[in-house]
């Protein structure tokens, strides 16, 4: 097949790559350059749902979680680059008898929901958290993992071209139609358009929908100078601390669904207090990068993925939001297979039509 994929972000350049893998010649259009937006940041966590009240969207995000390593390795050695991929798993605290409970039960969960291939258990607080962040100990969980988000799309963009894909940077798209896109530059057809252009995308196809497809939140992570190895990822307060293999550590973020500008403000200063309250170690760990991006939320926060209403070979991909990047190569493997026909069985929450339904 001919395949157009509008958007150089995670998820278009995943649907690239799997499309690609299936002998599609594929070509992908920016309007910028690869990972100019929310792809781009620094954060990185890939963080599975608590192992309790089993659905279908919770086991799609564990068959990701857990095929993410394979997918990482092909992608950096095929690249020659590094994604920042590791399974370094994560820590949460514990903050009553309760949560103890509670944990404790989830545990006996994780067995059965999990395989046995990973825990979710009970420890003493690290030496590495406070001891007023985690009064009762901590969970942790064995499937958890990081990958750096900028290096990541790179490496998945230089792996795409490896596989014969063309991306064209500078190349914005203002409209679509059957099997076609157009903008400034001209028009391409092709046997099948996936559109996966985040906040951008959502303004594609709103056309075609009854209802705004979605709409962007602020986020603001930042990039401390210390290397913490492979340390588990920790999540407490709302803020997530990542240890990144590059010997850096990933603090973020904020959730803002509105605001006044661009860039970071006092909101990440607050981030960076609460992440230094938690792990002590980044007490004097000097902030390297603070980054500021827009997300894209669909209208009810799940995936949004199918063809679009109304026009014939047009599909979408669009709604990362938080989980973009644990998702990013199934969610490639399901839009591959949905423009090819094939049958593939995703959660209800992951279709346009629940997203269109008042």
């Amino acid at each position: 097949m001919q395949v157009i994929v509008v958007g150089a972000g995670i998820w278009g350049l995943a649907c690239a790559y799997a499309c690609a893998r299936r002998g599609d010649h594929v070509t992908v259009y920016d309007a910028g350059r690869v990972g100019d937006g929310a792809s781009g940041g620094i954060v990185g966590a890939l963080a599975p749902h608590v192992p309790d009240q089993w659905n279908p969207k919770k086991q799609f995000q564990f068959e990701a979680l857990e095929t993410a390593g394979a997918f990482w390795a092909e992608v950096d050695a095929l690249s020659g680059m590094a994604s920042g991929y590791g399974r370094i798993g994560r820590l949460q605290p514990l903050l009553s008898e309760k949560a103890v409970e509670l944990a404790k039960a989830r545990a006996m969960s994780a067995v059965d929901l999990w395989h046995g291939r990973y825990h979710w258990q009970l420890e003493d607080r690290p030496e590495t958290m406070s001891e007023s962040s985690a009064p009762f100990g901590v969970v942790h969980d064995t499937l958890s993992g990081r990958l750096n988000p900028a290096a990541a799309t790179t490496a998945l963009a230089a792996a795409c071209r490896a596989k014969g894909v063309q991306v064209l940077e500078s190349h914005a798209v203002v409209e679509l139609a059957n099997n076609s896109i157009t903008g400034p530059w001209g028009t391409a057809t092709a046997d099948a358009v996936i559109v996966s252009a985040g906040v951008a995308g959502f303004d594609l196809i709103a056309p075609q929908t009854p209802l705004h497809p979605g709409t962007g939140v602020k986020g603001q992570a930042a990039l401390l100078d210390l290397d913490m190895g492979d340390h588990p990822q920790i999540y407490a307060d709302g803020v997530y601390i990542i240890p990144h293999a590059n010997g850096s550590v990933a603090v973020g973020s904020t959730s803002e669904n509105t605001w006044e500008a661009d860039g970071t403000d006092d909101k990440l200063d607050t981030v960076i207090a609460k992440a230094r309250a938690i792990c002590p170690l980044l007490a004097d760990a000097a902030v390297k990068v603070r980054w500021s991006g827009i997300r894209p939320k669909a209208r009810r926060r799940d995936p949004m993925l199918g063809p679009v209403p109304n026009l014939r070979g047009v599909h979408a991909a669009l709604g990362a939001f938080k989980i973009g990047f644990g998702l990013s190569h199934k969610i490639g493997d399901v839009v591959a297979a949905q423009i090819h026909g094939d049958p593939v069985e995703i959660p209800e929450s992951f279709t346009l039509d629940w997203h269109m339904a008042k």
